[in-house]
């Protein structure tokens, strides 16, 4: 039904790396069960594997770039997670990246909670003297009954503990937030949950994506079943607000709201000092008629 792609075949890119050059190291998840996620499911008409990629073959996608002169963009390193490759392959291909590209803004991937656990100090030091700047990471909601519903295979106090280490080794850690993940049932804990590991962590920064389900996702039988309800625009915008609200006063994160599926884009350089502007803005959206009236988007990925 779907055509599966090899391991070079990029599928998905943070919206922030859209002009930055993409490296694939990495393809499909070496996790891939959770129940939201349907990125190397079907989701976008295609399937792929886990798998690292030759070390070989990434260098020479690395000086292809170099050929075409793409010098001075960001580089992301491409794949669900590539910082589950050993870190000396890693750190190879970082190194390689910082000689052949000129005035690389920053390095950068996705990574999962459990690859930084499985890792030492020292190893994470490594990347980040190789030149690893940031790494995207799902936390997803901070309850531990909601990531156990959706498989998320990594609990709360493991974000925290991964968080830490990220930012101790000096690497900068983004935090995705998916607004409505814990549904009708569990939105009050998913709020204060959520609010509580990032105060933990307090972040580099964090972003929200608003939850949507397409029938290639695990979750949608969950949701035909009647199992699992979908927040409403309105309802989805009260959880940002209070998970804001409920942050501790040490959190300087910056925040975004940089995804088509969000029903705001209010952004923040350090929320400790926008809190009430980014709180007050929410509350103007939330009395609105307009935003109490409106239907859900329904998009068809995330």
């Amino acid at each position: 039904m779907f055509e599966k792609y090899p391991a070079e075949h990029i599928i998905i890119r943070p919206p922030v790396e859209a002009y930055s050059v993409l490296i694939a190291v990495t393809g499909g998840c070496s996790w891939n069960r959770c129940l939201f996620c349907g990125t190397y499911k079907g989701m976008y008409g295609t399937t792929q594997d886990y798998a690292i990629r030759p070390i070989d073959d990434v260098k020479k996608d690395i000086d292809q770039a170099a050929k075409y002169n793409y010098h001075g963009f960001p580089v992301f390193l491409a794949g669900g997670n590539p910082t589950s490759a050993p870190t000396e392959y890693l750190a190879e291909i970082i190194k390689y990246v910082r000689v052949k590209l000129r005035d690389v803004q920053r390095v950068s991937c996705y990574s999962k909670a459990l690859d930084v656990l499985r890792k030492s100090d020292e190893e994470l030091k490594t990347l980040a003297n190789a030149g690893l700047d940031i790494v995207y990471m799902g936390l997803e909601s901070g309850s531990n009954k909601v990531l156990r519903l959706m498989k998320k295979g990594t609990n709360a106090e493991s974000f925290i503990k991964a968080g830490k280490r990220l930012l101790n080794a000096g690497i900068n850690l983004s935090l995705y937030i998916i607004l409505g993940l814990g549904g009708q049932k569990y939105s009050e804990e998913h709020v204060k949950e959520t609010a509580r590991v990032l105060t933990a962590i307090n972040p580099t920064i964090f972003r929200f994506r608003t939850l949507n389900i397409s029938p290639s996702v695990p979750l949608w039988e969950n949701l035909k079943s009647g199992e699992f309800t979908l927040l409403s625009p309105l309802e989805n915008l009260k959880e940002e607000r209070n998970i804001i609200a409920n942050l501790g006063d040490n959190v300087t994160s910056q925040v975004f709201n940089d995804h088509v599926s969000n029903y705001c884009d209010i952004e923040s350089v350090n929320i400790k000092e926008d809190r009430e502007m980014f709180i007050k803005t929410l509350d103007s959206y939330i009395q609105s008629n307009r935003i109490k009236k409106m239907a859900r988007k329904n998009l068809d990925r995330m």
